[in-house]
């Protein structure tokens, strides 16, 4: 969830602010999942298919993997036209080491062989890694979107590549009765509609 917390809430957390100076964010990042009904946390955000038992929920994003490298990794080299093009480089992983090998399987790709490259137990690591020229990266296109849009990192094929998984807004019916929890709900699920209209 910190990669979440890095790339997409945090830069829109001014927004909030603006709307209801009032209220105090507590922002933290936590790789366990929570106890929404026995901790004392409001609201968690949570990466999965949605199906929460006890809890609301409420879809954000639904990223998709998209393939990101530095302009210098790729200058001089021939272009990646095809999947088995990503070969000629190395390539950067997810700590489980699976999207790669699903990706190229995904697009016809033969992966008989090892796929070698260091691997990151965060997506924020492994953009920053794609953009210091380490390797192609495979990421959720919402945390590269920065880079890309200030040229610190190119898609190199244009292949998209969707995930079953979604990031949800998850809590407790009781958590929502306070106005404070409800008005953060219901700014995240705006600003995630908005996005979606702007993409």
């Amino acid at each position: 969830m910190a990669s979440f917390a890095a790339n997409w809430l945090v830069p829109r957390m001014s927004r909030f602010a603006k709307l209801y100076p009032q209220i105090d964010i507590e922002l933290e990042t936590d790789s366990r999942i929570v106890d929404l009904k026995r901790e004392p946390v409001d609201m968690a955000i949570r990466h999965g298919l949605g199906d929460y038992p006890g809890l609301l929920s409420v879809p954000l994003i639904a990223p998709e993997l998209i393939v990101v490298a530095s302009p210098q990794l790729l200058q001089g080299r021939a272009p990646i036209k095809v999947p088995a093009d990503c070969l000629a480089f190395p390539l950067l992983h997810d700590l489980d080491r699976a999207d790669w090998r699903l990706w190229f399987e995904a697009y016809g790709g033969d992966v008989s062989a090892q796929l070698p490259g260091p691997s990151f137990s965060d997506d924020h690591l492994m953009v920053k890694a794609a953009v210091a020229g380490q390797g192609l990266a495979l990421v959720r296109d919402t945390y590269a979107d920065d880079d890309l849009r200030s040229g610190r990192l190119v898609r190199p094929i244009s292949i998209q590549w969707p995930t079953n998984f979604a990031y949800y807004a998850v809590s407790t019916a009781a958590a929502l009765q306070r106005p404070a929890v409800a008005h953060f709900r219901d700014w995240l699920a705006y600003e995630a509609r908005t996005d979606s209209r702007n993409s």
